[in-house]
C-alpha cells in the first residue's frame, strides 16, 4: 500500500471498531445520494410532442424520429409520442412540412401521389376519402371537440331525377372532457358538411358523440324543436341584459358586492293568427228596377185564326166578349252588402310575466378597538323598511312592472356570508417551465454538495483528527517534596524581613505621620 494512502486510513483504522462502520456506513449512503442525485438531475426531460394521435399518424411519426435518430417515448396508451423538450418545437415544424399528423385520415394530399393505372372506380373513392379526412380535420379544430369521424355515402348518378337517391352523411364527435357541444355548435357542423358536398340537404346529416347520443336534430318535423333552442336563448338574452341593468343600478346605490339580482322572464311563443269578417247592418242600395202595367176595358172579337183573320176578315157575332180593365207594377230593389276582413298576425315571443329577486346586504358599523388593541369584527345592522321600500321602486321601474301580468319583485335584506374560494391557476404550471427546472436542478446538485461538506465531511475530519499527545510529569519523592517547602518558606521568610526593613526605613524618614497612624489604630481598637 502506497505511503500516503497508509497516512490517509491510519486515523480511520485507529478508531474503535463500532466508529468505523458508523463512518463507513455514513460515508457510503452519502456517496450513493448523492449520485441518485446527479443522475436525477442530468435525466432528460421528456414532453408531448403530439397526443391523441390515430394509430396511423403514431406509426409514420416513429418511423421520421427513427430516420433523425431523436428518442423517444411512447404513452402508455399509445396515443401520445414524447421528445426531448429541446427539441418539441423543431420537429412540430419538420413534421408539419411532411403532413405529419394527418389527423387520422387522408386529405387531399392523396391525389399528389400519380398513379397512372388508376380505375375510375378507385379515383371516385379516393375523392370520397379525401372529403371526409378534410372535414374530420375542420371539425377537429371546433372548440370543445376533441376528434371527429366523418361518414359520407354518396349514390351514383342517376338518368332520370326521380330514380337519384340522396346523398347522407354521418359525424360521430368525441367531446374534450365533460363538455357538452350546444345546439348552435351542432347545428353549424350539419351545415358545413351538408354545405361540402354537392346535391346534400342538412336533414340528411346525422351527428353523434362517442356515448352514441344524437345531438343532431334534422327531421322536418323538427322545425318547433328548432325554434325552441331559439327561444330560449332569447329569453335567456333578456334575463341576462335585465340583470346587468339591474345589478349596475343596485350597485349604485347600496355599493359594488353588497346586492345581488336575477330575474326570471316567461315569454309566450304561441303564433297567433286571426281572420275577422264584419257586416256593415246599415245596408245600401246599389240598384233599382221599376215596371208599370195597365189595361183598359174593350170587346174582344174572337175568331177563327187564319187566313181571313189576318186580312182583317171578321165575322161579328153576338156573342162577343168584353175584357176587364186594370193595372200592374213591379219594382226591383239591390241593396250592396259591406264588409270587412281583417287578418292580425300576433308577434311571437311577448313578454307575458317577470319576476325579479334582489337580495341586499346590510350595514355594518365601523369596528371598535378590543381589549388588547386588535379591532373587533364590524358590527351588522339590517336596513331599514324605507330603504327596502325605496329599492323595490327603482327595480319596479327598471323592469317595467306590470300588475296586469302577474309581475313579481322580492327584495330581501339579509347579511351576506364570506365565501372567498381561492381560484386554482391551472393554466400556468409555471413549476414545469423549462427555465425553473433547469434552476431547481443545479439548485439541488449545489445543495447536495454543501450538505455533505456540512453534515459529512466536517464530521468526519473532526472525528478522524488525532486526540492531542499528553505529557506525564515524574512523581517528586518525599526529601524533594520537604526541600520545596523549606525553600518556598525561607524565601517567604525573606520577603516578609524585606517588608519589614521598608516599613522601619519608612517610620525613620516620616516619625510624625507614623505616629499619626498609630494614634488612630488605638482611637479604632478603643471604640
Amino acid at each position: 500500500m502506497p505511503e500516503g494512502l497508509k497516512k490517509l486510513a491510519q486515523p480511520f483504522m485507529a478508531l474503535p471498531p463500532a466508529k468505523r462502520w458508523i463512518v463507513g456506513g455514513v460515508v457510503g449512503v452519502s456517496i450513493i445520494a448523492f449520485a441518485l442525485l446527479i443522475m436525477v438531475a442530468n435525466r432528460t426531460d421528456y414532453r408531448p410532442l403530439f397526443t391523441n394521435l390515430a394509430n396511423e399518424d403514431a406509426g409514420e411519426i416513429v418511423t421520421k424520429l427513427k430516420e433523425q435518430k431523436v428518442p423517444y417515448r411512447i404513452a402508455p396508451d399509445g396515443k401520445a409520442i414524447l421528445v426531448p423538450s429541446d427539441k418539441v418545437y423543431d420537429l412540430r415544424l419538420s413534421l408539419a412540412s411532411e403532413g405529419l399528423p394527418q389527423g387520422g385520415g387522408v386529405g387531399f394530399e392523396i391525389f399528389d401521389r400519380k398513379n397512372f393505372g388508376m380505375t375510375e372506380f378507385v379515383q371516385k373513392l379516393n375523392y370520397q376519402r379525401a372529403l371526409q379526412g378534410e372535414l374530420s380535420r375542420t371539425i377537429g379544430q371546433i372548440a370543445g371537440v376533441e376528434q371527429a369521424r366523418v361518414h359520407l355515402a354518396i349514390p351514383e348518378k342517376a338518368l332520370f331525377k326521380e330514380d337519384e337517391k340522396p346523398a347522407t352523411a354521418s359525424v360521430v364527435l368525441k367531446v374534450k372532457g365533460q363538455r357538452q357541444l350546444r345546439e348552435n355548435d351542432v347545428q353549424g357542423i350539419v351545415h358545413l358538411v351538408a354545405s361540402s358536398i354537392e346535391g346534400m340537404n342538412p336533414e340528411h346529416v346525422t351527428v353523434l358523440d362517442q356515448k352514441g347520443k344524437l345531438l343532431s336534430r334534422n327531421a322536418p318535423s323538427d322545425a318547433a324543436g328548432k325554434m325552441t333552442a331559439s327561444m330560449q336563448e332569447m329569453q335567456r338574452a333578456y334575463e341576462r341584459n335585465t340583470e346587468e341593468r339591474l345589478q349596475s343600478l343596485l350597485d349604485k346605490a347600496v355599493g359594488s358586492g353588497k346586492s345581488v339580482a336575477r330575474v326570471s322572464a316567461v315569454f309566450d311563443f304561441r303564433q297567433v293568427e286571426r281572420y275577422e269578417e264584419k257586416y256593415d247592418p246599415e245596408t245600401v242600395v246599389r240598384s233599382e228596377q221599376r215596371s208599370e202595367e195597365s189595361m183598359g176595358g174593350a170587346n174582344a172579337t174572337a175568331g177563327v185564326p187564319g187566313v181571313q183573320a189576318n186580312l182583317g176578315r171578321t165575322q161579328t157575332g153576338a156573342g162577343g166578349a168584353t175584357s176587364p180593365s186594370g193595372s200592374k207594377n213591379d219594382e226591383t230593389l239591390n241593396y250592396e252588402v259591406s264588409r270587412s276582413t281583417a287578418r292580425t298576425i300576433e308577434p311571437v315571443g311577448t313578454l307575458s310575466k317577470v319576476s325579479v329577486a334582489i337580495l341586499v346586504d346590510g350595514k355594518y358599523d365601523p369596528p371598535a378597538a378590543g381589549k388588547d388593541g386588535k379591532a373587533a369584527k364590524p358590527k351588522y345592522a339590517p336596513r331599514s323598511a324605507d330603504e327596502i321600500q325605496k329599492i323595490d321602486a327603482l327595480v319596479k321601474s327598471a323592469v317595467g312592472f306590470n300588475t296586469g301580468r302577474g309581475d313579481q319583485v322580492t327584495v330581501v335584506n339579509i347579511p351576506f356570508q364570506d365565501t372567498g374560494e381561492a381560484g386554482t391557476d391551472e393554466g400556468g404550471q409555471w413549476w414545469n417551465a423549462p427555465i425553473f427546472l433547469a434552476l431547481l436542478k443545479n439548485g439541488l446538485i449545489g445543495f447536495g454538495f454543501l450538505a455533505l461538506i456540512l453534515f459529512v465531511v466536517r464530521p468526519l475530519m473532526k472525528t478522524l483528527k488525532p486526540a492531542k499527545q499528553t505529557t506525564f510529569e515524574p512523581v517528586p519523592t518525599a526529601e524533594e517534596t520537604l526541600n520545596q517547602i523549606a525553600e518556598a518558606h525561607r524565601v517567604q521568610i525573606g520577603n516578609q524581613t524585606i517588608r519589614q526593613m521598608e516599613l522601619m526605613n519608612k517610620v525613620k524618614e516620616e516619625p510624625y505621620q507614623a505616629a499619626q497612624i498609630l494614634q488612630n489604630w488605638l482611637r479604632t481598637k478603643s471604640e
